[in-house]
């Protein structure tokens, strides 16, 4: 079995765009929705600063834990992903009240939005757009987009000072 690969977001580099939100929801739905997205992006008016809201696809999920249907949700042996089971899925929405990160999203009609990986090739991360080396000259990695897909081993652990 391979090394399952590492989902995170860095903050200090999101510039709420929002590109994440709209390709997810149009992936997932067809629609362009950010509402309808498995990721979201919150920007505080205050400082500027961004947070960005991902599944994290847990070794310990407390999210398939809390799920009364053992069916309804699995770990997808390829990319470690959680993945739910929409057909299986009762939406009771014990899931969501588990999540610690509240990664989980409840859509309009009260269906569970939760990340699967796009079955190991995010959208996400593939169109998170990398950032112009002039307008973040203080970032050691300018040109690095916020979302990251990738082996833990190449996983930034320095905190990056803004």
């Amino acid at each position: 079995m391979t090394q399952r690969k590492v989902f995170r977001a860095i903050p200090e580099l999101c510039t709420g765009c929002g590109i994440c939100e709209l390709l997810c929801s149009l992936s997932k739905t067809g629609v362009v929705n950010p509402y309808l997205a498995r990721i979201r992006v919150s920007c505080s008016s205050e400082d500027g600063s961004c947070n960005v809201v991902l599944c994290r696809h847990c070794t310990v999920a407390l999210c398939k834990d809390a799920c009364p249907v053992p069916e309804a949700m699995y770990v997808d042996e390829a990319t470690g992903a959680v993945v739910i089971d929409e057909a299986s899925c009762i939406g009771c929405l014990a899931c969501a009240d588990a999540c610690p990160f509240g990664a989980i999203q409840i859509g309009p009609n009260r269906e569970v939005l939760k990340c699967d990986l796009c079955g190991g090739d995010p959208v996400c991360v593939k169109y998170c757009p990398a950032r112009p080396a002039d307008q973040f000259p203080h970032m050691p990695y300018p040109r690095t987009s916020c979302l990251e897909y990738v082996e833990p081993h190449r996983v930034t652990r320095k905190r990056i000072e803004v």
